[in-house]
């Protein structure tokens, strides 16, 4: 592959941190074969850690042996998460250690969500990207999630303010940022595999309804997807508003 120096400038394009700069990077890449490569070669990349590490959660101690105690980064980049991932994989075979996928109950992933969303919210938790076209936000999270989002991923009426991902009970999340009517909502979507408990939207099973500190959230699974809308509004008005997007 030949070496372009705006390379990392593709980086930053495949990790929605390009900003006002993607649509430049975007037709630069159009003209330039090693930068396409390059992509192409990155997404590859990408794709294959995520399979090896896909729903699996490390020992802590394993983690701490690996990497040391642990730390928080402000925001990690995709580099550091991915290379981190193949790390411990790569680390826990080499130890003769099985990485099983995570399992958890309906009240441990809707805890977490809660609790993910509560923490976003009062420490202005920054958006991996920020965009409020659903056309922009999609396809993004979807090449960074090990599942098929929806095709909504906003409540009607509601506007995307951006996404972030995140990692709770053992499996990758989506988690979109909405605005309803002035109130900040929250859409988390992962796989099901593993979790137990939540109920089925096929079978016309309203959704599990769960809360506190003044936060409410409405969860359900459908078609291999667990999915919560979390927010500060009645728990009456988040099933409304899940109804829009179950189905």
């Amino acid at each position: 592959m030949n070496h372009c120096d705006r390379m990392i400038d593709v980086d930053a394009l495949i990790d929605g941190e390009a900003g006002e700069d993607a649509a430049g990077i975007e037709r630069h890449v159009a003209g330039c074969a090693a930068c396409r490569a390059y992509r192409a070669s990155a997404l590859r990349s990408d794709e294959r850690l995520r399979r090896a590490a896909r729903d699996r959660v490390p020992d802590a101690a394993l983690e701490e042996r690996l990497f040391g105690p642990a730390r928080m980064p402000a925001r990690p980049g995709r580099r550091r998460v991915l290379a981190g991932l193949g790390a411990v994989a790569a680390g826990a075979a080499g130890l003769g250690l099985i990485l099983r996928p995570g399992t958890a109950d309906a009240g441990a992933f809707c805890d977490a969500v809660l609790g993910d969303f509560a923490t976003g919210i009062a420490a202005d938790r920054p958006l991996d990207i920020v965009a409020s076209e659903a056309e922009h936000l999609r396809p993004w999270a979807a090449a960074r999630v090990p599942f098929v989002l929806p095709e909504r991923v906003a409540p009607e009426g509601g506007r995307l303010l951006g996404c972030r991902l995140c990692w709770l009970v053992g499996r990758r999340l989506a988690a979109f940022s909405i605005e309803m009517q002035g109130t900040p909502l929250g859409l988390y979507i992962a796989g099901s595999d593993g979790l137990e408990g939540l109920p089925e939207a096929a079978t016309g099973a309203a959704p599990l309804l769960t809360g506190g500190d003044g936060l409410h959230g409405a969860f359900w699974r459908e078609r291999g997807l667990a999915s919560g809308i979390v927010g500060g509004v009645s728990a009456e008005r988040l099933v409304a508003l899940a109804g829009t997007l179950r189905g």
